[in-house]
């Protein structure tokens, strides 16, 4: 499997990163932290304490519960923690989550097996977006969004001019 350096995750095909689709792939080497798995803030102090338990050197960060909403109400319900381990150590970081519950064995549940994909599944095979297209999407979508904030400013000024003059 190859590595980005950006996201610090895997890539199965082995093309281009599936976080942000980059081709700046490269063999990993032992001590590369890899994303391993995302849990809710209980579920992911679970899973460390159990690597802390078995010596397995890890790192977790925060995703979510950023602003004012975790100073002002304590710890975000949305928060998710992204837990990384050294990619030399994947195999035995995925065993201790097999025993403590968190992952389900192979034929169990969410992990077993996915169908085979019929054939109209086959021919739409999902092509990742470009960078450049990526970000003619998201500019595209800026204004988008900057033109439904004027029409809105713009109703609700309307609808207090109605208003006032009826007042007057």
């Amino acid at each position: 499997m190859l590595y980005c350096e950006r996201c610090q995750v895997l890539s199965r095909d082995e093309t281009i990163c599936p976080q942000c689709g980059s081709r700046k792939l490269r063999s990993a080497s032992a001590g590369d932290p890899v994303l391993l798995f995302t849990a809710g803030t209980e579920e992911a102090q679970r899973i460390t304490a159990a690597f802390d338990g078995e010596g397995i050197p890890h790192m977790e960060r925060t995703e979510g519960g950023e602003g004012l909403t975790p100073i002002i109400l304590g710890q975000s319900r949305c928060a998710q923690v992204r837990i990384f381990v050294p990619y030399g150590k994947i195999d035995q970081a995925k065993d201790i989550m097999l025993g403590i519950g968190v992952l389900k064995e192979a034929g169990e549940g969410e992990n077993s097996p996915e169908p085979e994909p019929t054939d109209a599944q086959k021919q739409t095979k999902e092509v990742p977006m470009s960078p450049g297209r990526r970000a003619a999407v998201r500019i595209f979508s800026a204004l988008l969004f900057l033109i439904l904030v004027i029409a809105v400013v713009s109703a609700a000024d309307m609808i207090v001019n109605l208003f006032k003059s009826f007042f007057h």
